[in-house]
């Protein structure tokens, strides 16, 4: 199968018979393989949205889940009881949730 790069901006994928992807049509892909392994060959032209969703998607999978420098700061100030707690901005921001939900 040959994978052809985007030289225009198409929406959803194309193939070079003209076809829809065989998932599309509703083949399963134990026989769509098997019908590629036959001898058909196709050409699967993948979008300029689909690359950058990639990037995207690379870019999210190497950032960090959390901020490891914060989480130790507060686990030091928990520790030697310096960390306080703003209850004036909690209330604020309990009472502007509420608000955003009615």
């Amino acid at each position: 199968m040959e994978i052809k790069l985007p030289a225009s901006s198409n929406s959803g994928l194309s193939t070079s018979t003209g076809k829809k992807a065989d998932t599309a049509q509703g083949v399963a892909p134990e026989k769509a393989s098997a019908a590629q392994n036959a001898g058909d060959s196709s050409t699967v032209t993948v979008t300029d949205s689909a690359l950058k969703l990639l990037q995207i998607e690379k870019t999210l999978a190497e950032m960090p889940s959390f901020d490891a420098e914060k989480v130790e700061s507060i686990k030091q100030a928990l520790s030697d009881g310096s960390y306080t707690i703003n209850t004036d901005s909690i209330a604020e921001k309990l009472i502007s949730f509420e608000q955003d939900l009615a």
